[in-house]
């Protein structure tokens, strides 16, 4: 809908539809406008839905998983390696491994006991 300011007052004028005609009234000072529905006025407007990119078995793997590893869960041999890096200066590197499947995540490294 087309949104109209006062020419007076400068506040928003309300829109209203009478004989095949639009009218433009400031509730303020009492300006109307009247306008032919042909001059360019849009009433409504519809969004395209966004559109899905790939499908298949493009979205249910990862891209990034390249690493020959097996996953405990569900049993695929690829998996995706992520380093988190230390936290502390005395510890080694967090390195998981993603499943390119299902998402699980598997820690590697040292064994804490």
């Amino acid at each position: 809908m087309t949104l109209r300011f006062c020419h007076k007052c400068k506040t928003l004028q309300r829109p209203r539809k009478k004989d095949g005609k639009i009218i433009f009234d400031c509730s303020k000072c009492g300006f109307s406008e009247v306008i032919d529905e042909k001059d360019h006025v849009i009433t409504s407007e519809k969004m395209k839905k966004p559109e899905k990119r790939g499908k298949g078995s493009v979205e249910d793997k990862d891209v990034f998983a390249t690493y020959e590893h097996v996953c405990e869960k569900c049993g695929y041999d690829k998996a995706e390696v992520i380093d988190m890096g230390i936290f502390y200066s005395d510890e080694d590197n967090l390195i998981l491994l993603k499943c390119g499947k299902c998402g699980w995540s598997e820690r590697i490294g040292r064994k804490v006991s």
